[in-house]
């Protein structure tokens, strides 16, 4: 039997694309049309991710620009994020925020192959990763800036607003793809829709209570997001996953993120002992501290599973599944979840 080298149709079909790379030299156009920016302007891809990230230099500075990939959120719920980082700049806040354009825009949209999707170029963050240069002297620094944040938010929120638990249950969003993500583990397929479904309960409880507080979050928070200069001043950075949340589930991504990197616990420690210095936990918030925990560790499997389609599968099967099953599992049976 002969095989065609190549197809003779003359209708292609319309490919659907999961997540489209936008081109250096079209960001760089943007950028020199939108920003007050001096001179050449120049960008590169810095990496691709759960958003893309691109380095932009004019002659005087340079700047993070990111594009949100296209996700279960409005282009537009950007605006929160941004709203945020805006008004912690107005309080000298040590954050990278947005840079304003010429009409006074924090982000435009782009029509991209896969839908509108959000952009926004932020002052560079000076000095490397905290993960690059760790002490426990920092992390305590870092805990108290965090704290610090969390009561800005209330500033920000004013005080006639009432939180909800609503944004710290989006997991939910996620729970189809996660479970389609583990298909060929019947323990896991199993598990994990119990422990969500029991865990809105107990975040509703909690909420409820009155004694494990909400507040403006940056739900991210870890090791990676926060940056130490030469001269040991910090700048806290990627807020796009902002919004509302409890204050210690904020406080927890941290402390797991630390634990997640294989840091020393000390630094946790700190940052939480940093922390404590500005704002003290409750007698509760510290009793569900473990149940946080957990919740971290789900929230991470259940959001790199909905962002399978884009970033592919092996991201998040680098780390062992066993490993993260354990993790969730074994906390959730202690809080009586599973």
């Amino acid at each position: 039997m002969k095989y065609a080298l190549f197809s003779t149709e003359t209708h292609l079909p319309t490919a659907q694309v999961s997540h489209s790379v936008l081109h250096p030299d079209w960001i760089a156009a943007q950028v020199r049309a939108r920003y007050p920016v001096s001179g050449d302007v120049t960008c590169f891809l810095l990496y691709r991710g759960m958003n893309d990230v691109y380095l932009v230099q004019d002659e005087i500075a340079k700047y993070a620009l990111r594009v949100w990939r296209k996700t279960y959120r409005d282009p537009d719920d950007v605006a929160y994020e941004l709203g945020f980082l805006d008004f912690l700049r107005s309080r000298s806040f040590p954050a990278s925020v947005a840079v304003p354009q010429h009409d006074g825009a924090l982000y435009f949209r782009a029509d991209t192959p896969e839908g509108v999707r959000a952009v926004a170029m932020y002052d560079w963050a000076p000095g490397v990763k905290f993960g690059e240069r760790l002490s426990t002297e920092t992390a305590h620094r870092i805990g108290a800036a965090f704290a610090r944040m969390h009561l800005a938010g209330y500033e920000w929120a004013g005080s006639d607003h009432r939180f909800t638990t609503k944004t710290a249950k989006d997991y939910n969003i996620c729970m189809p793809a996660l479970v389609d993500f583990v298909y060929d583990r019947p323990d896991d397929l199993h598990d994990y829709p119990i422990i969500a479904a029991n865990l809105d309960k107990r975040l509703d409880e909690l909420a409820a209570s009155g004694k494990v507080p909400l507040g403006v979050c940056h739900r991210d928070f870890h090791p990676s997001n926060v940056h130490v200069a030469d001269d040991g001043a910090i700048t806290l950075l990627d807020f796009d996953a902002a919004g509302e949340d409890f204050l210690m589930q904020d406080v927890k991504n941290f402390v797991w993120g630390n634990l997640f990197y294989g840091f020393d616990p000390a630094n946790g420690t700190a940052f939480e002992d940093g922390y404590q210095s500005v704002r003290p936990f409750t007698p509760e918030e510290v009793e569900a501290g473990e149940l946080f925990l957990m919740a971290k560790a789900l929230r991470l499997v259940a959001g790199m599973a909905h962002s399978s389609t884009a970033v592919g599968r092996g991201t998040l099967r680098f780390r062992n599944l066993d490993w993260l099953g354990d993790y969730i599992k074994t906390r959730a049976r202690t809080a009586g979840l599973l």
